[in-house]
């Protein structure tokens, strides 16, 4: 549990808000908008002055790439960050998107398990979802929006491709 209490103006004058919480996610809803997937900010101190870079990450396949910005070679925080998500959006473009495994991924699975009411069916697209028997009517009521939210997500996932 954290420990408030009343601070000094004067000690709170000196605080460095440079990098605040709030500051960075100012800074990243500049940049990055709403896309923030991959985007890591470390700092770290040291007596050498520590780490303070940006992270970015791409995930193809079971495999990463990954690159850090550090802000005293990119000139700062922010042109640190930008540089960070060019990288990242590069590297997504030469990675590409995966196409859906419709044999493997896209299919249905029954879940009975009270002890954590978990009761109806799990439905696998390019996501998961849950579709519970109380809220659907019973199994068949399940069974059937779970096929339409598929319909719906394969539908939507042949539309982006073509």
């Amino acid at each position: 549990m954290s420990t408030v209490r009343k601070v000094d103006p004067a000690e709170a004058a000196d605080w460095d808000l440079d990098l605040a919480p709030f500051v960075l996610e100012a800074m990243l809803d500049r940049n990055a908008g709403a896309d923030r997937r991959g985007l890591t900010r470390i700092d770290r101190r040291g007596t050498d002055g520590g780490e303070h870079a940006w992270r970015a990450r791409v995930y193809h396949g079971s495999n990463e790439s990954h690159r850090q910005f550090a802000d005293a070679l990119y000139g700062g925080t922010e042109d640190a960050l930008r540089a960070a998500i060019a990288w990242r959006d590069s590297m997504r473009e030469q990675i590409g998107k995966r196409a859906p495994r419709p044999g493997r991924t896209w299919r249905l699975v029954e879940v009975d398990d009270p002890v954590h009411k978990l009761i109806g069916y799990y439905a696998y697209a390019d996501r998961r979802r849950y579709f519970s028997t109380s809220k659907h009517g019973g199994w068949d009521g399940a069974k059937a929006a779970a096929e339409a939210w598929l319909r719906e997500r394969k539908q939507s996932a042949l539309g982006t491709r073509q």
